[in-house]
C-alpha cells in the first residue's frame, strides 16, 4: 500500500491517494470512489483481495474527507466554493489519469460506492471514459424531498457553506436507522454492528456535512437520476449494479432494481444485477463480505477473460 498525494482542481489542497499494488502479475485496475462521510483506506481489506487477483486498486478522498482536507479550514464534509461538483468529477478524473499514466496496458475499472456510485453516474456521463467496465455499489434512485432540499441547500452554500447541517442530516438520513431493531444513527449500514461500531468511533466517518457538503451531495443523486441518464453512457460498457436489499438508500433493493432497468433499456448491452437479500447498506463490511468480494471479482474477471465460466 503506498500513500501518495496530487492537487485537487480546487487548486489549494493537497488530496490524498493510495494504490496497493499485487506482489506478482497485473491483470486489470480497479479505482475505488468512496462514499459520503468516510475515506478510501478502510477499502484496505477488499483492494488486498483483489491485489491477490492481480489486481492494482486505486482510490482517493474526496475533498472533505479523510486525508484530502486543508490544514487552514480542517472542515470536514466541505467540499469548496465555486462549483464543487466539478472539483468532485475532476479529481476523479485525475486519479484515472494516473492510473492510465502509470498501467497504461491494462485495463480499467472504476467502482463507486454510495455517493461515489451517484459521482460515478455523473461522470460517466460527462465524460465519456474509455474503460472496461463500472460497477455502481450501493447506489440508489431519487427521494421525494430531492426538489426541496436542492433549493433550500442551494442558498445555504452560499449564505453559510462551511457550517454544520445536523438538521439536514437528520431530513435526509433520520429515517434509515427506524427501519432496524438495533439502537443507534448509524445501525442502517450494517447488519454487523461491530463495523457500525467501527464507523461510530472513528474520528474520520460518520461526521455531519456542512451545507455545501449537502448541496454538493444532493447535485450529485439529481444529475445521476436525470431524465434519460443512462442514454449518456457507452452501451459497450459493462455495468455491474450491486447492492444490498436492505439497503434504505436503494429503498430496500428498489432503486438498483431501477437503475439496471434505466440501463438495459438504454441499450447498454451488458447489465448485472446482484442483490444480497440480507445485507444493508455497506455491503464490504458485513459479516458476509466474502460472498461480496467473490461477485464482484468474478464480474470483474469474466469480463477480463468472456469465455471464463462460474
Amino acid at each position: 500500500m503506498k500513500h501518495n498525494t496530487f492537487l485537487s482542481s480546487d487548486h489549494k489542497t493537497t488530496s490524498h491517494f493510495i494504490c496497493w499494488e499485487p506482489q506478482g502479475e497485473r491483470v486489470g485496475t480497479v479505482q475505488i470512489i468512496h462514499g459520503m462521510a468516510e475515506y478510501i483506506e478502510r477499502y484496505h481489506e477488499f483492494a488486498k483481495y483483489l491485489n491477490e487477483l492481480g489486481f492494482v486498486v486505486v482510490g482517493h478522498d474526496h475533498l472533505g474527507h479523510g486525508q484530502s482536507v486543508l490544514e487552514a479550514e480542517s472542515k470536514h464534509g466541505y467540499f469548496g466554493e465555486t462549483e464543487p461538483i466539478t472539483f468532485v468529477l475532476e479529481d476523479i478524473d485525475q486519479i484515472k489519469e494516473w492510473i492510465e499514466n502509470n498501467y497504461p496496458d491494462l485495463p480499467h475499472f472504476m467502482l463507486g460506492h454510495s455517493m461515489g456510485s451517484f459521482a460515478l453516474r455523473n461522470y460517466l456521463q460527462l465524460y465519456k471514459a474509455d474503460i472496461s467496465g463500472a460497477i455502481f455499489m450501493g447506489t440508489g434512485k431519487k427521494a421525494s424531498m430531492l426538489p426541496l432540499a436542492l433549493s433550500l441547500t442551494k442558498g445555504l452554500n452560499v449564505t453559510a457553506p462551511k457550517k454544520t447541517n445536523k438538521w439536514l442530516d437528520y431530513l435526509a438520513f433520520g429515517s434509515f436507522s427506524k427501519q432496524f431493531p438495533e439502537n443507534g444513527r448509524f445501525n442502517w449500514l450494517s447488519k454487523n454492528q461491530e463495523n457500525v461500531k467501527n464507523y461510530e468511533t472513528d474520528s474520520l466517518t460518520g461526521f455531519t456535512f456542512t451545507n455545501n457538503g449537502f448541496y454538493t451531495l444532493f447535485r450529485l443523486v439529481d444529475g445521476a437520476n436525470q431524465n434519460g441518464w443512462a442514454q449518456n453512457i457507452d452501451q459497450d460498457l459493462p455495468v455491474l449494479v450491486i447492492s444490498g436489499e436492505q439497503d434504505p438508500v436503494g429503498d430496500f433493493g428498489i432503486g438498483p432494481r431501477k437503475v439496471a432497468k434505466e440501463l438495459d433499456e438504454a441499450g447498454i448491452k451488458d447489465v448485472s444485477l446482484v442483490l444480497f437479500a440480507d445485507l444493508r447498506h455497506e455491503i464490504l463490511f458485513e459479516n458476509e463480505k466474502i460472498e461480496v468480494y467473490k461477485a464482484i471479482s468474478n464480474w470483474l474477471q469474466k469480463r477480463l477473460n468472456p469465455g471464463m465460466k462460474n
